[in-house]
């Protein structure tokens, strides 16, 4: 595992239905093997402006589908979520997803209200979602604007994935974890997560 994800520069940016072009953009930076075959993840940047790409392999639909893509912005790689960490949660069916902002140790929805969905909205302060979805696989392109990439303090931001697959209830992260407490600590612990430039 590299110890510095690297951005790849690409000509164009991905389709705005969030279609995957797996020839054009080359390699996946990380791959998070599951029961059903893998997650190819891909991070770009067109012009100033960075996407996170995924192509998730995925036979059985099911509503709790879900990629977790966080970031700590600041780079400090704290024990526990800071108000520098977020999470977006996208659902197989993105209406479902939910995006996250770390307080006080935890994961908070927005507003406080753990009822919040995104809905129809497909974007929040600097960021914008899209996805498709057929029989074999899902996938998701997350735009970001530069600023979430600019790190603080010299230091770089730095990302964790975890896949959940609701068939069989099986969770998968990137980094992989080191503890039996497996993927869904690495999602609460920043430390473990990788810097990007």
């Amino acid at each position: 595992m590299a110890d510095t994800l690297l951005v790849r520069s690409i000509a164009h940016p991905p389709a705005a239905d969030g279609r995957i072009d797996s020839t054009a953009w080359g390699a996946p930076q990380v791959t998070i093997p599951t029961t059903q075959g893998r997650t190819s993840i891909w991070l770009l940047r067109a012009a100033d402006t960075v996407f996170v790409a995924a192509l998730v392999a995925d036979t059985s639909r099911a509503s709790a589908d879900e990629l977790a893509v966080c970031l700590d912005v600041a780079g400090d790689r704290a024990g526990a979520p800071e108000h520098d960490d977020f999470q977006w949660a996208f659902r197989r069916t993105l209406d479902s997803s939910v995006v996250y902002r770390g307080r006080a140790g935890r994961w908070e929805p927005p507003l406080d209200d753990p009822d919040w969905r995104l809905g129809t909205a497909r974007e929040g302060g600097g960021w914008e979602v899209s996805g498709t979805d057929d029989a074999r696989w899902w996938s998701v392109v997350l735009r970001l604007d530069p600023a979430w990439l600019a790190g603080e303090e010299g230091r770089r931001p730095a990302l964790g994935f975890r896949v959940h697959d609701d068939d069989p209830n099986g969770w998968y992260a990137w980094p992989p974890s080191r503890t039996s407490a497996g993927a869904t600590l690495l999602e609460r612990t920043p430390a473990l997560w990788v810097p990007v430039r």
